[in-house]
Order: C-alpha cells, then structure tokens, then sequence
C-alpha cells in the first residue's frame, strides 16, 4: 500500500473507530432514557394509586359502615345521596360536655379545637338502627338551610361511638321549655315572635313534604332570641312507608290523640305537627307544661276524652281560638300550616288581652275545651 493511502486508510479507520464510539455512547443514552423513562411511569402509576387511595380514605371509606343485617357494607353516599357531607376529625373537638339526653342518644356541647367556636355533637347509642340515622341526616340535608332550623354542619365518628355521630349548630339559648321556665314573664311580643317563627319552620318541613313528629319545647331551641327547630330522629317523608315507626314516639302532651289511641293503625301526618303546635303555642303563654304533675296513663285517659288545658286568661282571643283549633281531636278540623301563619301575622303584637274580636270573627273556627 502507497504511503498516502496507508495514511488515509488510517485516518479513514480513526474516524469509524470515533463514530462507533459515539454511536455506542448514544445508544448507551437512548437505553438510559428509556430506562428513566419507565421508572418515571412506574412512579407516574405510584403517585396515581397513591392519590387514589387517599381520595378513598378521604371521600369513601369515611361513609362506610358495616351492618349487622346485610352481607355487604352500607355506603352512606349512596343512601344519603349525593350531597357533599363534611367529615370532621373527631380529635379537632375538645371539652365535651353533655347537655341533653333522649331515648336514642346523647347531645354534647363541644369546642372546636384551640378556638371559641361550638358545637353540638349529637351521639347515636347502640340501640340506633343505621337507616334512623341515614333518614335523620337526609331530611336536615334537606330543611337546614331555614332559619329557624337547627344548621346540619357535618358528621365524626368516635372511637368509642358505635355509629356517626352529627356535627350540628350550638343553640346557646338552650331548649324553649327551660327558657319558659326561667322567664315565666316573657313578654307577649316574643311569645308571638317565637310562636311566628316556630310556624315558618313547620310550613317549610311540610312544603319538603316532611312530617317532624316529634314537636315539644324540648325539641325547640333558642339560638341569640331565634327560634331553631331541632330533633329530627322521628320525622319522615310524607307518604314514605319503609321509615315508619313500628311504635309511637314521643311525650304524650304533645302527641297527636289518634296516634295515642290507634298506635297500630294511625300513622303520622302533617295534621299531627299541627296538634303539637296547638299544646306549643298554649305553653307559650302559660311557660308550664300542660297537665303538669298528673301521671303519664292519667294525661293519655284525659286527651283521648278530649280534655285540654284552660286558656291563661287575658290572652288574645285570636291566639286562644288559633290554638284550640290546632288541637282539635279529628286531623281534618285543623288547619294547615298555611292557615296557622295566616292567622298569626294577622294578630297585634303590642295587644296581648285584645278583645279586638269575636270568635266568630275568625278565619278558623275555634272550639271549646271539652
């Protein structure tokens, strides 16, 4: 071989040995990039699942709560529906102090943590069947956004708690019942004013088509001088068979007669709020409780014979005669909410012994005490 071409054959070769070189070194790269490319999808498919499982934790597992009665969990989103429901950590609460009690559960004031803000936390017993508290939790759902309803704030569930428990609005006037009895002077513009307000909160639970069924001055509440209706744990919809009770609940002053004397075959109606309302608005201007210091079976005996309590004397009329014919012994001679409001808003505030009318007067016919 010629000397030129030796030199070029070996310059030739040195350029293949170097482009081979860097080829080998790209190649070597491209199979790194592939290589990072594949731990950063298998990381990519990590976080993915790891996000996944932290919106389960947050958003389902927190709803689901085994049965007794069925093979496969109750998942609170699909009973209560669809609705957002805020879940507070029960260990942001502090300070419990217990403040009313029921049949089915306990009520607890509580702090939220390092802060002035209430609470109250009503606590399910064991004897709390799961569909009560799933039927409680969608009609507030429903009817907390009035006024003159105790706020649904969200549930927590606690360690020693067999069920949810309810995160509600803190009512710092407690119950109308010992309002009444340590004010046993209340002016008759509150009375009226309370007596306004507790309707408003009937008319829109009957406008959702939600009977209360519960309604006594215990289950009333006073929040800064605003009534807050409360305790929806026998109320239903209307015409809603599968969260009828078996038995009646209730305090027997205020119970609806036929259901007292027909616990099997009546069942509860907007008519039986109504019956409440008429003892309510009576114990308005009374601040006692209606045949106060008789027996329980003696009160039942007196109501189905259809014996009422006397009117305080120098009520006005009108409120006299409005709450006698909510009271009346058959549903269909009471009035419907509507017409209760009606014949509230027409009644002077400044005028509590008006004989401004006569009976006869009246939108609704009143009846006597029999």
């Amino acid at each position: 071989m010629a000397p030129l071409e030796a030199i070029l054959h070996i310059l030739f070769r040195n350029v293949i040995d170097k482009l081979s070189l860097e080829l080998y070194s790209i190649s070597k790269l491209s199979l790194v990039i592939s290589k990072l490319s594949l731990e950063l999808y298998s990381i990519s498919k990590l976080s993915l699942f790891v996000i996944l499982l932290l919106w389960m934790k947050i958003f389902i597992i927190p709803y689901t709560i085994t049965t007794t009665n069925t093979k496969r969990p109750k998942n609170y989103l699909d009973d209560v529906g669809s609705q957002v429901i805020h879940i507070f950590n029960s260990h942001d609460f502090e300070n419990l102090t217990n403040i009313a009690s029921g049949g089915f559960s306990l009520v607890h004031v509580v702090y939220w943590k390092n802060t002035i803000n209430k609470f109250a936390i009503k606590n399910f017993n064991e004897n709390s069947k799961e569909d009560d508290i799933i039927n409680e939790i969608k009609i507030m759902r429903v009817v907390a956004s009035h006024p003159s309803i105790i706020q649904f704030c969200g549930i927590t569930k606690f360690k020693d708690k067999p069920h949810y428990s309810l995160v509600l609005e803190y009512a710092d006037g407690g119950t109308l019942k010992n309002h009444l009895r340590n004010n046993a002077k209340i002016k008759w513009e509150s009375q009226l004013k309370f007596a306004k307000e507790i309707a408003a909160a009937i008319l829109w639970l009957h406008g959702n088509a939600i009977i209360h069924g519960d309604l006594h001055p215990n289950n009333i509440l006073i929040h800064q001088n605003t009534i807050k209706l409360a305790d929806f744990g026998c109320s239903r919809l209307r015409g809603n068979e599968y969260y009828t009770k078996p038995r009646p609940r209730g305090i027997i002053p205020y119970m609806d007669p036929k259901i007292l004397g027909n616990p099997e075959s009546y069942d509860l109606t907007e008519k039986s709020d109504i019956y409440s309302l008429g003892v309510i608005l009576w114990e308005l201007t009374s601040c006692s409780s209606p045949f106060d210091g008789l027996a329980r079976y003696l009160i039942k005996s007196e109501i189905l014979k259809g014996t009422r309590e006397n009117p305080i004397p120098n009520t006005n009329n009108k409120f006299v005669a409005l709450y006698k014919v909510c009271w009346k012994q058959e549903p269909d001679e009471r009035p419907e909410i509507r017409q209760v409001i009606s014949e509230l808003n027409s009644i002077e505030p400044n005028n509590f012994n008006s004989q401004e009318t006569g009976d006869e007067d009246l939108c609704l016919s009143s009846c006597e005490v029999i």
